[in-house]
């Protein structure tokens, strides 16, 4: 049993709920390149960066409050290590935070559209959370992406 979900409830829109209770939002760009996170708690500015948009980047884009690059995590104002994880099995997305005295787990499935269960282990600002949800979302779009660009490439059309 997952502790938070993240569900799809609009075109660009995500809304994380725990025990169906609303916690947050998440409205996402075009192609999932950007997106703002929006809790109680305020909003950050979430952007996939790199050539292959692994580096996820939250808060403003001078001074960002927490950078999600494999294998390691970066939380502003802190010198704790933390760690970044983004095993992908058959048929699944996984993202793993990790830090001194506590665990964020996000898991999805390839399909488009599946929510995002998130398991927590210690206490972790929604934000947060909204931040590793949209790393697995980014992640899948961008192999969606990759896969119909080599189907097409690779397809001959009508002969």
């Amino acid at each position: 049993m997952s502790d938070m979900t993240l569900h799809r409830t609009g075109r660009r829109l995500w809304t994380l709920t725990t025990a169906g209770t609303p916690r947050g939002t998440l409205r996402a760009g075009r192609g999932l390149v950007c997106a703002d996170a929006t809790t109680a708690e305020g909003t950050w500015t979430l952007r996939a960066l790199g050539r292959r948009q692994l580096r996820i980047t939250a808060g403003p884009p001078d001074a960002p409050v927490l950078v999600l690059e494999p294998p390691l995590a970066r939380w502003a104002g802190t010198d704790a290590p933390a760690g970044w994880s983004t095993p992908r099995g058959f048929r699944r997305y996984e993202g793993v935070l990790t830090r001194p005295g506590g665990r964020v787990a996000a898991r999805t499935s390839t399909r488009a559209g599946a929510p995002v269960d998130v398991d927590l282990i210690g206490r972790h600002p929604d934000l947060v959370v909204l931040t590793v949800c949209f790393a697995l979302l980014a992640r899948r779009r961008r192999d969606r992406a990759r896969a119909l660009l080599v189907a097409a490439m690779t397809s001959h059309g009508p002969t």
